[in-house]
């Protein structure tokens, strides 16, 4: 991996059904295929959906775009049939290191992060969340924030850095989670900080899709973009190009 120049992506992909209402996991592999990232993470993404019952989507995906994968299952769906989680992707070599069960009332959808290693001349690690989504519960806005420090403390404790982060956070600028996130980490999205990626619930049209590096300063961002497709998928792709420091 060419440390100077990293691809970084991450998409939410709505379990490759469009905001059409059809289910393509190719024109989403296509869009991804364009960007050639280096470092991929996905969200929402769904194997044996009953949209797509026959499908293994993270088989098939990594398979077409010539990707090594993991896939962190966060529940069972299609009456057990199928898995639903986040998945970290790259054409490089990667070492999953660990699939950590974030702090969700019991009641509500599981939430998990997946952290993994690439073995390159500066090791470096990776990794992948989904938050939940605004609304979803009371204080769950607290709930996203203890998500982020539970992130964070993890890597702290157990020196899983120089790291990206990437994930669909389910919150914006200025709120208190990515207040706190702003402590410790650098945010590739105050590039670009107005720009919406996906309709919320609560607050319509935000920026909830990022990209993030840890500790501040490690990682020089060279070029940041949004890929303004919301057919495919009801979020938009976001892209960096980093370089890692020596």
């Amino acid at each position: 991996m060419d440390l100077e120049n990293i691809k970084v992506m991450t998409y939410n992909i709505h379990s490759t059904i469009g905001t059409d209402g059809v289910a393509n996991w190719r024109r989403v592999a296509d869009i991804i295929q364009k960007e050639k990232p280096d470092i991929l993470g996905l969200e929402e993404i769904a194997s044996y959906h009953q949209m797509t019952p026959d499908l293994d989507v993270a088989a098939e995906m990594s398979t077409y775009l010539g990707m090594n994968y993991f896939f962190g299952m966060t529940m069972p769906i299609n009456e057990g049939k199928g898995e639903y989680g986040i998945a970290a992707m790259t054409p490089h070599k990667m070492e999953l290191i660990k699939k950590l069960y974030l702090p969700i009332p019991g009641e509500y959808e599981p939430r998990i992060a997946i952290f993994v290693k690439f073995s390159s001349s500066i090791p470096f690690y990776f990794v992948v969340t989904h938050f939940p989504f605004q609304g979803e519960f009371d204080g769950d806005e607290d709930c996203r924030t203890e998500c982020a420090k539970h992130i964070t403390d993890t890597i702290i404790k157990n020196n899983l850095f120089p790291i990206i982060w990437v994930g669909d956070f389910n919150t914006y600028p200025s709120t208190k989670t990515l207040q706190y996130i702003h402590k410790d980490w650098d945010v590739c999205n105050d590039i670009i900080p107005d720009k919406p990626t996906a309709k919320t619930s609560l607050k319509g049209w935000q920026q909830i899709d990022f990209i993030c590096c840890y500790p501040k300063g490690v990682f020089k961002i060279k070029e940041f973009n949004f890929i303004n497709d919301l057919t495919a998928s009801d979020h938009k792709p976001v892209t960096a190009t980093l370089k890692l420091e020596t």
